[in-house]
């Protein structure tokens, strides 16, 4: 029985109890409440309509049928107080349960006024005269409280009208007002007949708490009572015993308890039995993946429910996902390089077309000063600073994947071999070299120069970590498939794999080092005695070569770098034959030179005409159509920058050419650009000169296209 099945069928159990007893106490406690309930509603209903009967009513009729009197408009008319004296006495205020009445003229003055011996003071109505303009300002009757010395008087008035103006739309005759004061004695009768507890407070007094505790059922509510100028004059004070309330509370008190002891009791059952089902193994699968001991899911596995298939996930995943970590630390790695590169191939760019400039005109300088030896000299200095500039630009394309690649099929092996010797004396004899190729060819495409450039970076990079010597160990391996791509954006390959490793006895690095060794100017060497870009140099080459490039290392333990490159099937490209030196003169050929930066145009036109050819000068694609079109001769070549704002390069030789196809075409680039190449590798059949360059390499890539000799279509020897 699985694990789900086991809670599924407590869990019914428990709520099929639980129903079972709520539901008979829910229908127990329910008929008591709907009799209490009924009870209680009609003994309300019942005191409350009697007390407004009793107190309201009588003394309202009382003052409306007196103030409705033909004989009292005539009395107040001819001022004729035996009248009242006679037809209101105190046997009249004991009959209607009166305390004082008070009879006044039109003009407010007192007529007549009676009162008993609980209202001996009250021989005129307590109140201002202005009161009466407010009392009866909106109707013809009034209803108040007023506060004496006795207690609160409760009044009654309406102006005085003839018998037959019931509805009192004549002019007042007249104003009666009756009243009785609500002593402690008349409270207690009230209190006794309603079954209230019934108090009278000033108004701003606060509602005095229940008189016992929650558990007696006591309720208390308020109400205000008006004064003669509608702000209230007393609060009266309510306190009801509710036995519905009672019951409830014990009610609720036994259901409580009730629920308390079967929840122990149910806490108990499913404490035990789920410590014994879920807990001791979410424990046991907690610790395992806490500490990486997948031996503690052992006894688990060997559990035919739900956590014995867990463990088996657990156990078969915990590689996969260990990998998945690894190989995002990775990507978001080379997504962070990819944006650095994107800006140092940018200002590489823009630095190549300044050291062009600084660096053509120094030459040409320094031969203008050929007999200062001085400024001759300092020309020199200015070339040289101009060319180590460039070898950094160099390095800074390198590592944004910009640079004109010429790749060829070799063999890693060789490549290795040959290089031992000249890396043995870059690193020093105090670093031991152990080469460890594989017997059989280790095929891969790339650029030879820029291979050898990785290989000689990595070395100059273990030399550094090996101060006191040690070993480099170079070792070449041809597989057929990875288990674990070395990140994401390595493409697999169908022809298997060639990796190239290099490992060192050095220092080692900690991870936050591991983390930026491929960043641009990122060093931990001394100040002076490091650009930075050796590695970053190495990462851009592999990149831009198809490959991949991972690091292993910890402190102490030296440092591994293994790149891998895609295998390559086809037969090894044979070395070429050593380039003839060409001349630098010129054969009186024509050339057009189109380049929309200007001291670049100008240099290269510059150095040009210095030799003896004759040059076309255009600022843009446009001026050099133009002049295309006017010039009557030959141009035998057309000297072009690629990125320019109106067309690019290679648009404006296919439009030249399409009027004269015997020109030939040089390209100059300050990086890769995908308008002549494929990822900055470079397509058979097309002379490219990287900037920046100096003046011989200027003309002789110019002999060399004119001559036909574009065996070596790239040209980035400037700085050598």
């Amino acid at each position: 029985m699985t694990v789900q099945t086991k809670i599924l069928i407590l869990l019914l159990a428990i709520v099929a109890t639980l129903s079972g007893g709520l539901t008979a106490l829910h229908l127990f406690e329910a008929g008591k409440f709907r009799a209490l309930a009924d009870s209680r509603e009609e003994e309300r209903n019942r005191n409350f309509d009697e007390f407004l009967l009793e107190r309201g009513d009588k003394l309202k009729a009382v003052v409306d049928d007196s103030s409705i009197w033909n004989d009292m408009v005539i009395a107040l008319m001819k001022e004729d107080t035996e009248w009242a004296e006679k037809n209101i006495t105190e046997e009249t205020l004991a009959t209607y349960n009166l305390n004082a009445v008070w009879i006044y003229k039109p003009d407010q003055t007192l007529f007549y006024s009676r009162n008993n011996r609980y209202a001996d003071n009250l021989r005129t109505l307590p109140l201002p005269r202005e009161a009466f303009s407010t009392l009866f300002a909106k109707d013809r009757t009034c209803h108040f409280f007023f506060q004496v010395p006795q207690g609160w008087m409760e009044i009654r008035g309406a102006t005085i009208h003839p018998s037959l103006d019931r509805s009192r739309e004549t002019k007042p005759q007249g104003y009666f007002f009756a009243g009785h004061i609500w002593i402690d004695d008349n409270i207690r009768r009230m209190s006794l007949f309603t079954g209230y507890d019934i108090r009278i407070l000033p108004p701003k007094a606060a509602v005095p708490e229940p008189l016992g505790k929650e558990d007696t059922g006591l309720i208390t509510f308020s109400r205000l009572l008006p004064g003669w100028n509608g702000q209230p004059a007393a609060k009266i004070i309510i306190t009801n015993d509710s036995p519905i309330i009672r019951e409830l509370n014990r009610a609720s008190h036994r259901l409580f308890l009730y629920l308390n002891l079967f929840a122990l009791g149910l806490l108990a059952i499913l404490g035990y039995s789920l410590n014994v089902w879920i807990r001791r193994p979410l424990r046991r699968i907690t610790r395992s993946l806490r500490s990486g001991n997948l031996a503690l899911l052992a006894p688990l596995q060997k559990r035919r429910d739900e956590f014995g298939r867990l463990a088996d996930l657990i156990v078969e995943h915990r590689r996969t996902e260990n990998a998945l970590i690894e190989t995002e630390d990775r990507l978001r790695h080379a997504q962070k390089l990819e944006a650095v590169g994107r800006l140092a191939g940018g200002v590489a760019h823009d630095f190549n077309n300044l050291l062009t400039a600084i660096m053509g005109y120094s030459e040409l300088l320094e031969a203008k000063l050929e007999r200062d030896g001085a400024s001759q000299e300092f020309a020199r200095q200015i070339r040289i600073t101009g060319e180590k500039a460039a070898a950094l630009t160099k390095q800074l394309l390198a590592f944004s994947r910009r640079q004109l690649l010429s790749p060829k099929v070799l063999d890693l092996n060789v490549v290795v071999g040959d290089l031992e010797k000249l890396l043995q004396r870059i690193i020093g004899e105090h670093i031991r070299i152990q080469l460890q190729t594989t017997t059989v060819e280790a095929r891969v495409r790339a650029d030879p120069g820029q291979l050898e450039q990785v290989i000689l970076n990595l070395g100059v990079n273990a030399r550094d970590a090996m101060p006191r010597g040690g070993t480099l160990t170079i070792s070449t391996e041809v597989r057929t498939h990875l288990d674990i791509l070395p990140d994401a954006s390595f493409e697999p390959s169908p022809h298997g794999y060639v990796l190239l490793v290099m490992s060192d006895t050095g220092c080692g690095m900690d991870a936050a080092t591991k983390e930026r060794i491929f960043e641009p100017f990122f060093t931990t060497k001394g100040l002076g005695k490091g650009t930075g870009l050796g590695l970053a140099t190495v990462y851009g080459i592999v990149k831009q070569s198809g490959g991949s490039i991972h690091v292993d290392s910890e402190p102490g333990k030296g440092s591994r770098f293994v790149l891998y490159f895609p295998q390559e099937m086809a037969a090894l490209d044979l070395p070429l034959a050593p380039a003839m030196e060409l001349a630098a003169h010129a054969n009186a050929e024509t050339i057009l030179v189109v380049e929309d930066e200007e001291v670049v145009r100008q240099l290269i036109c510059t150095v040009l005409k210095d030799v003896g050819y004759n040059v076309l000068c255009a600022s843009s694609p446009s001026e050099a159509l133009q002049l295309s079109a006017k010039h009557l001769g030959n141009i035998d070549l057309l000297v072009t920058d690629i990125v320019m704002p109106e067309m690019h390069g290679p648009t404006l030789a296919r439009q030249i050419l399409g009027l004269r196809s015997e020109v030939k075409v040089l390209y100059v680039s300050g990086y890769s650009e995908n308008d002549i190449s494929d990822q900055g590798v470079l397509e058979p059949g097309l002379d490219v000169l990287q900037k920046p360059f100096s003046k011989l390499f200027l003309l002789r890539k110019v002999r060399e296209v004119l001559e036909g000799n574009n065996e070596n279509s790239l040209d980035r020897a400037s700085t050598q």
